[in-house]
């Protein structure tokens, strides 16, 4: 017997275990003092900021990608929210009102339109460079200015996604790649991918995880971002995720939705709340180099005006290959729904910890008292060992 409950996203499960040592029914009040206990320390430290390293997450490529829904957490992204980010493609409030800065992309939204790539069509200035910062066909922005958005000397970027397909079953395959660069060369380069581009080891899956990736250190949960190097070339149709849609999970860990299981979590939040925090370690540690060198003017002259950051991220169908196609009729994309733009606009945006609340509801609590954050800590070392 099955009692399903819907709060912000998450499908809790409360049901009875034939011959396993977890019995919900007979926990809840167990969950509840925790819940209880969850509730009063994050009363008694509103302030605090969140520290990630912490939660769970899966590492595609570079890029470690945290679940919000499966964390606790909420990031709000709604029209009275937007404008405290820096934004890089939404579908209204475009502006980003610093000097340096490329405005957001203008993304779609229609069930015809079967992906989003960025070029020198929509760039948001035009087709001419706006400053030595500028790269015609990606989002740009000057050190200087981000630094003034995020204050860099003590908060690292994160780059946050408000998943919005159609209902509770389209997907959305993405890729992303951000470069760093000092006087226009490029000194650093990350991806958001789903292939590690090594042939050993076999093509990765496409799906929710624990479907997607499924190769060492890309794909899999708390693994090492260090482990994965891009090689700077296009991407193809392996490197797109799977972005959204449900996400399921038991006592011992993540499991395929179509296997027995405790929890499901939503990730077609829609666009007034982010379903994902990307993290890029290794882009964060070389950002804390640059600040440390012009802070100690190491290169006599330079200021965080010398370095840019220009991000390139890709949605749904595309020239990169041949994605799969179901023939739909009228004027519709015939991009697999699992792949194409559905629904509303897709909103990606740079934000910090301190935009990250808790969900008025203990996920975590409930989950660590499944055994399953134990679990998770059990992947993390031995992928650290």
């Amino acid at each position: 017997m099955l009692n399903i409950k819907r709060r912000h996203g998450l499908r809790q499960i409360n049901c009875l275990r034939i011959g396993g040592n977890i019995m919900r029914s007979e926990k809840n009040k167990i969950l509840s003092a925790i819940a209880a206990a969850a509730t009063c320390t994050l009363a008694a430290s509103p302030a605090a900021a969140f520290d990630l390293t912490s939660g769970y997450y899966m590492t595609y490529g570079d890029a470690n990608s945290y679940s919000l829904p499966i964390n606790g957490l909420e990031v709000m992204s709604g029209p009275g929210q937007i404008d405290l980010y820096t934004k890089l493609g939404l579908q209204s409030q475009l502006d980003n009102p610093i000097a340096g800065m490329d405005n957001a992309y203008d993304t779609p939204s229609a069930n015809n339109v079967e992906g989003f790539r960025m070029g020198s069509g929509n760039e948001p200035g035009g087709a001419n460079p706006e400053g030595s910062w500028d790269r015609i066909g990606w989002w740009d922005s000057s050190l200087e200015a981000l630094n003034t958005a995020l204050d860099l000397t003590k908060n690292s970027p994160i780059f946050y996604f408000a998943n919005n397909e159609t209902g509770n079953g389209d997907n959305l395959a993405g890729w992303g790649r951000v470069e760093l660069t000092h006087n226009g060369v490029v000194i650093g380069r990350y991806d958001l991918t789903n292939d590690d581009h090594d042939p050993s080891n076999g093509s990765p899956g496409y799906g929710a995880p624990p479907v997607g990736g499924g190769v060492g250190g890309t794909g899999d949960p708390l693994a090492d971002a260090g482990r994965y190097t891009s090689d700077g070339a296009a991407p193809l149709v392996p490197d797109f995720l799977m972005s959204g849609g449900l996400v399921c999970a038991d006592a011992a860990g993540l499991v395929d939705c179509s296997q027995p299981h405790l929890f499901e979590f939503q990730h077609n939040l829609g666009g007034d709340r982010a379903a994902y925090a990307v993290v890029f370690p290794e882009l964060n540690k070389q950002l804390a180099e640059v600040i440390d060198i012009v802070a100690s003017n190491l290169n006599p002259g330079e200021t965080l005006a010398n370095y840019a950051l220009h991000v390139d991220y890709r949605l749904g169908c595309g020239p990169e290959g041949a994605f799969p196609q179901v023939p739909a009729g009228g004027n519709k994309t015939e991009c697999d729904p699992n792949y194409a733009t559905n629904g509303g606009s897709e909103k990606v945006f740079i934000g910090t910890l301190e935009n990250i609340q808790a969900v008025p509801e203990p996920t975590s609590s409930a989950l660590a008292a499944l055994g399953l954050l134990g679990a998770l800590g059990a992947l993390r070392r031995r992928y650290k060992a």
